[in-house]
């Protein structure tokens, strides 16, 4: 039977919220923990949506959120696939430059491989495609990642839930939050209120929507962008590494890449283009008059300033949209691709839950969690926000339980 009283409310059952309560149950063993979410699962979204890679925290500038707890989290989520015998592939990654431009990006992720702890050995061709003779290494270098692995997200997700109701929190689903007070710690949903000490919004891709209903005034905007993947169809072409391009670090995303699943199903992509509903994975569905009206002006009025170099995203976006510019794309990564056997995967589709400053008039480019009242928000869990949830646990633990 429901409690009207609990320790601690998480809304968001992804799989941010969902490692935050394990990890305070087990600090708090005596606390009494509610999970709400609007859905009827954990994974209806980023979770399990997710491309399931282990980040190694390579990309991220030293000292930011991203880079401590991707490297932390990291290892801890590692440790957790291993110990419950679910599935992982310690593949490792190739990162390769597809550009001249890029070739110079070299010497600063080398750097910050150091800075953040991470191990990287740069290659050669031969040693490029020893490891992964799909490789196309155009440039004649590359960068191994020996720590880089892919899991199942859903499987991680769900092991996770269990563990959960084993050790006695409460979760339900189907619970949408229609009202936040954060003075009185007061949650309600379903025509129910309940009390807590401190409320969690790790509500991904609907975190500003819940900042909304607990009055809570942000410089923050929502600005979704949704990734497409697509597939090789030919059953026997098979990869033994992941390979990722040298990203541009000017821009936000990281470029066409391949990921394969426990199958040894072969992915590539994915695009990142704007999307005017935050869950509008396909066709209509999914898209609000008001929220497409509002993202597709505030778009607009980024591209046109050419907000995080937006507009010239745009245009290099704009030539993934058809198969052919992503299959071009994937040739200065992979070779072996034949046109024939690629094809849009309808079920791997994304929608990253980043959020916009429009004070500093840039998107935000690493986690956001700030404090109101007996609230805390978690404002930009975009990637790597699974590989990094178990040190971004540790992070609000030590920074807002000591205060309890």
């Amino acid at each position: 039977m429901l409690n009207k009283s609990y320790n601690l409310v998480v809304i968001g059952a992804g799989i941010v919220g969902l490692v935050l309560a394990l990890k305070i149950k087990r600090n708090f063993p005596n606390y009494k923990i509610l999970i709400l979410d609007k859905e009827i699962d954990s994974i209806s979204h980023g979770t399990g949506r997710n491309s399931g890679v282990i980040h190694s925290g390579i990309y991220y500038p030293p000292e930011t959120l991203r880079a401590k707890y991707c490297v932390s989290g990291s290892k801890q989520m590692k440790k957790y696939v291993k110990e419950k015998n679910l599935w992982i592939d310690e593949c490792g990654k190739i990162l390769l430059p597809t550009s001249k431009e890029s070739l110079k990006t070299i010497d600063v992720l080398m750097e910050r491989s150091k800075k953040n702890g991470v191990e990287a050995n740069i290659l050669s061709p031969k040693q490029i495609n020893e490891l992964e003779p799909n490789a196309n290494p155009v440039f004649d270098v590359g960068i191994h990642i020996p720590f880089t692995s892919i899991v199942d997200p859903k499987e991680v997700a769900l092991s996770i839930k269990s563990d959960l109701e084993r050790l006695g929190v409460e979760i339900l689903y189907s619970s949408p939050v229609s009202k936040v007070d954060s003075e009185k710690g007061l949650v309600k949903f379903n025509n129910t209120e309940v009390m807590s000490d401190l409320i969690i919004n790790s509500a991904g891709l609907q975190s500003d929507t819940i900042a909304k209903k607990s009055s809570y005034k942000t410089d923050y905007s929502f600005s979704p962008f949704k990734g497409k993947y697509w597939y090789v169809s030919d059953p026997n072409f098979k990869m033994t590494r992941l390979l990722y391009p040298i990203p541009n670090l000017d821009l936000p995303f990281l470029g066409i890449h391949t990921v394969h699943n426990k199958k040894n199903k072969v992915y590539i992509g994915p695009s990142s283009t704007p999307v005017f509903g935050r869950e509008n994975y396909s066709g209509f569905k999914g898209l609000k008059i008001l929220e497409f009206i509002y993202l597709l002006f505030s778009f607009a009025k980024k591209f046109l300033l050419n907000t995080n170099g937006l507009r010239t995203l745009a245009f290099r976006e704009f030539n993934l949209i058809l198969p052919n510019g992503v299959f071009n794309e994937a040739k200065n990564l992979v070779k072996g691709l034949n046109k024939s056997s690629f094809k849009l995967s309808n079920e791997k589709v994304g929608i990253r839950s980043q959020i916009f400053d429009k004070k500093e008039k840039t998107l935000v480019s690493d986690f956001m969690v700030e404090k109101q009242n007996k609230v805390i928000h978690i404002l930009n869990a975009i990637s790597p926000a699974f590989t990094a949830s178990f040190g971004l646990a540790d992070y609000i633990l030590k920074e807002y339980f000591d205060e309890l």
